[in-house]
């Protein structure tokens, strides 16, 4: 499954959105899927600017250079996924509804993002060099580690859960067994010789995930 964004027919402009803002969004969104398919050095501002409908000038206009706007993809990535995650109903009333859901959502959103999925690997492999070089990402991934912090104290708290958990450890256990899954996948096929997001498959492991994570966290 894919989700590259359609470059290629004009974009209207919503209800107080401007023209500048429109040619911005397009040129990060290209942006994206270049990066995502190529990483950083082999993508090219050229390729940015056509799919984007637009000229190599504007890239630099609205970023500065192609390393600028590779760090303002990776904030938008993981802007996109925190702010998904804020619009989901995390009641820490109902703790192991709220982690199921999450749990739920974060696998999903690996498979329904794959340019998200190599964008981060991407990093990775550059060591993280250009996300260190930010300010502001620890405040903006802060978020998911607040939310899933008052689920797992109201869970203790009701005796779902047991006391003791580290929420940031909790957290990339969720993303960790959801997202090599999906980032190793076409390898594992190979060696394996099974079709891991296949519809059935893919659910299996959702199941898998979600078991394994409220076990580790029930009180008994």
């Amino acid at each position: 499954m894919t989700n590259s964004i359609d470059l290629n027919e004009e974009t209207k402009v919503v209800p107080g959105e401007r023209a500048p803002e429109r040619r911005r969004r397009a040129l990060l969104d290209s942006a994206i899927e270049e990066f995502s398919t190529f990483g950083l050095g082999g993508a090219r501002v050229d390729r940015i600017a056509d799919r984007a409908r637009t000229n190599k000038a504007m890239v630099y206009h609205y970023f500065g250079s192609k390393e600028d706007l590779y760090l303002a993809a990776l904030r938008d990535i993981y802007a996109g996924i925190r702010k998904a995650e804020m619009a989901l109903d995390l009641s820490p009333e109902r703790p192991e509804e709220a982690v199921t859901r999450l749990i739920e959502f974060t696998f999903r959103y690996y498979i329904e993002h794959p340019a998200f999925v190599r964008i981060i690997n991407t990093e990775n492999l550059h060591g993280a060099a250009h996300l260190k070089a930010t300010r502001d990402m620890t405040e903006l991934n802060r978020t998911i580690l607040d939310q899933l912090g008052a689920i797992l104290d109201s869970g203790v708290e009701l005796g779902v859960f047991r006391p003791g958990i580290d929420v940031l450890d909790l957290y990339i256990s969720i993303s960790a067994l959801g997202f090599t899954y999906v980032s190793n996948r076409h390898t594992l096929e190979v060696l394996f010789g099974r079709e891991l997001l296949a519809a059935d498959r893919a659910e299996e492991r959702l199941r898998t995930i979600t078991e394994m994570i409220l076990r580790y966290l029930r009180a008994d």
